[in-house]
């Protein structure tokens, strides 16, 4: 199974208007709510303490806001087994954008708090990205 295969039904937060998005992924203005689920808190949480797989020195400005407002570094995070950008917790918080069910309830399962994976596991995951033929990886710029 390709690393592509395996991961890509694993990442959240895909939406097409941000720059590491996928063309083909939801539309983050279609996803704005105006309440959050009562579980909203604990899920932010939850993705900010994620692990970092990758980190860039590229800053996200949070699109929705008039004045595209800097909300952080871009970081590439996970758990493990699911994989999200370090601006996602923004626009839960903030936008109250709904997430996968699926990582709902794994999130939830984990006491909304995910391990900290150690280096062997993160360079493992890492790995799993890179193409067997050495080329370039399969999660660069959002085009994957």
């Amino acid at each position: 199974m390709s690393s592509e295969n395996q991961y890509a039904d694993r990442f959240l937060g895909e939406f097409r208007e941000l720059e590491h998005g996928r063309t083909d992924g939801l539309s983050l203005r279609d996803c704005v709510r105006s309440e959050g689920e009562s579980h909203e808190a604990d899920l932010v949480r939850y993705l900010r303490a994620g692990s970092v797989l990758a980190a860039t020195t590229a800053r996200v400005h949070d699109v929705l806001s008039p004045g595209n407002e800097l909300i952080a570094g871009l970081h590439l995070l996970t758990d493990g087994e699911w994989f999200w950008y370090s601006d996602l917790a923004h626009y839960v918080e903030r936008y109250h954008v709904p997430l996968d069910a699926r990582f709902i309830d794994h999130a939830r399962a984990r006491g909304w708090t995910p391990p900290q994976l150690t280096d062997a596991e993160l360079v493992r995951l890492a790995d799993a990205f890179l193409p067997d033929d050495g080329s370039a990886p399969v999660v660069t710029d959002g085009t994957h």
